[in-house]
């Protein structure tokens, strides 16, 4: 029998803000921000609902933050409780479906095909929504429609604890007043340019798109063209979109505590990064032949380079011998607020390495990676992070908010 064709976005709400207030019965109801503590540059990961509305956002500096909301309380963010928070919901899911695609640390996409009936899938997300909140005291909103850049707008649209349903054929008519800046892949500039040419909502879009699609073309492009007639779609390929597939980019940044400004803090901090891409390319048994180098000045200005590489960088003595002059193109002397290294243009690692006959060869990083393994992140690291002079003695490299990601486009 052929199942539904519907699919679900999962979204937690507030995730880390949510886990800290159930985790202390006295920070709910108060206005919270998950970040780095005691740092001059922090930025808000994360803020409840409370400070939510009065206009604390993700991403946020937390001193601007403070002065929208005075009484905002900071939290120190604890990334190990949240993917282990992650990964039992993600378990927890399971019960909903057998096929689910994580997005992020507090999102997924869940296939709903395995069901005959609609009510039967709404029964078994009441039943997850209830044991979430059983479990850790959170909650998650839930978008159900047929395609998956819908659903993910669906979950969206009445946050907090939202469950939101779009019948097939009824697409048109939720779009209708839904704001062109909550569509995933329109960014602020798209969203400025839309607005000034009249364009407000989706709908308005749609009609537009209907009446004269060459006038859109001509502003935008085919992508943004592709983009809008995705949502109102009534099928996509289940195979592909939940195919497991390898990461686009793999990279690491860090915001410092304080500005830097000689040369060997710079490259210090730079090869600690590159040392985190490679044991991530490493489990991914990737290597990349694309690096980028981005660098935020003490007065917010950044400078990025990315180079595409005529070799593959697959080790930490390749970028080693890579990152010197791509940070020194873009940096001539100025103090440093943060550092970003990114690989991109992936592909699987070859194997086959020459060995000699006469050396038993190991490679380091397969070493590291094990401990790893066994001890978890950061068990081993470059030792001289923890050392640099004119950065105050921190217990560990998370402390230097350090942030980690891992792309994965999402499209039908």
């Amino acid at each position: 029998m052929t199942g539904i064709e519907y699919v679900a976005h999962i979204d937690m709400d507030a995730f880390f803000a949510s886990i800290e207030q159930a985790a202390n019965p006295c920070l709910k109801g108060r206005p919270i921000a998950v970040t780095g503590i005691g740092k001059r540059h922090s930025v808000v990961t994360s803020a409840s609902y409370e400070a939510k509305r009065l206009g604390v956002r993700s991403g946020m500096p937390f001193f601007q933050a403070v002065k929208l909301c005075p009484g905002l309380m900071a939290v120190k963010v604890q990334s190990r409780k949240y993917e282990y928070v992650s990964r039992e919901i993600m378990k927890m899911l399971s019960g909903v479906s057998p096929r689910i695609m994580v997005a992020s640390i507090d999102e997924a996409y869940v296939d709903l095909g395995f069901y005959t009936k609609l009510e039967e899938a709404l029964k078994s997300f009441i039943k997850f929504k209830h044991d979430l909140k059983e479990s850790f005291g959170i909650t998650a909103s839930v978008g159900v429609t047929v395609n998956p850049v819908l659903s993910k707008i669906a979950s969206d649209y009445s946050k907090p604890n939202g469950f939101v349903v779009v019948k097939k054929g009824l697409e048109r008519a939720f779009l209708k007043h839904v704001p062109s800046g909550d569509v995933p892949g329109i960014g602020r500039h798209t969203l400025i340019k839309l607005e000034s040419m009249g364009y407000k909502t989706v709908g308005e879009v749609l009609e537009e798109f209907e009446r004269n699609p060459l006038r859109l073309y001509t502003a935008f492009g085919n992508s943004f063209l592709g983009l809008i007639q995705s949502l109102t779609k009534n099928s996509f390929s289940r195979e592909i979109f939940f195919r497991e597939e390898p990461p686009k980019s793999v990279g690491h940044s860090m915001t410092l505590s304080v500005d830097i400004t000689g040369r060997e803090l710079v490259m210090r901090v730079a090869n600690f990064l590159a040392a985190r891409v490679v044991y991530r390319l490493g489990r991914y048994s990737m290597e990349s032949a694309g690096l980028t180098v981005h660098l935020r000045y003490s007065d917010g200005k950044s400078r990025r380079l990315s180079k595409r590489l005529g070799s593959m960088i697959s080790s930490i003595k390749d970028m080693t011998e890579i990152l010197p002059w791509m940070i020194e193109s873009i940096w001539k002397g100025e103090a440093v607020r943060a550092v970003g290294i990114t690989c991109w243009n992936l592909t699987k690692k070859r194997r086959g390495q020459q060995l000699s006959l006469f050396e038993a060869k190991r490679n380091p990083l397969e070493t590291a990676l094990e401990i790893e393994r066994k001890f978890g992140e950061y068990s081993i690291f470059p030792g001289n992070i923890l050392f640099l002079p004119e950065i105050r003695r921190v217990e560990k490299p998370s402390d230097l908010h350090y942030q980690g990601f891992c792309r994965r486009q999402v499209s039908c």
